[in-house]
């Protein structure tokens, strides 16, 4: 499906899978132990605290895979950020959700 850049975006493929299988979301939320007013803000991108364990129940209800990709190449931090903080990594950057059928 492609990257994913923001909670927005996650939520907005979460809808549209979820009406695509045909799956309410009332069902969603009682194969996931997740609200279903919490799964509507989701998809509606007004949840940006929803967290990667309630991502990944939502995808295994919707049979769909996250991807990593751990070798996209990190820009090594100069000597001066190294000894202040490491080096932000984020998740849109590496990660994806990927529909479908694979399982």
């Amino acid at each position: 499906m492609g990257k994913v850049a923001s909670a927005e975006a996650a939520g907005s493929i979460i809808r549209r899978v979820r009406e695509e299988r045909g799956i309410s979301r009332a069902f969603l939320a009682k194969q996931t132990g997740i609200g279903a007013r919490t799964i509507y803000a989701l998809e509606q991108g007004e949840s940006e605290n929803f967290g990667l364990g309630n991502y990944l129940k939502l995808l295994d209800a919707l049979e769909m895979d996250m991807s990593v990709d751990l070798d996209k190449p990190l820009e090594p931090p100069t000597a001066l950020e190294s000894s202040i903080e490491l080096p932000e990594l984020k998740m849109a950057d590496i990660w994806s959700l990927d529909g479908g059928n694979e399982k």
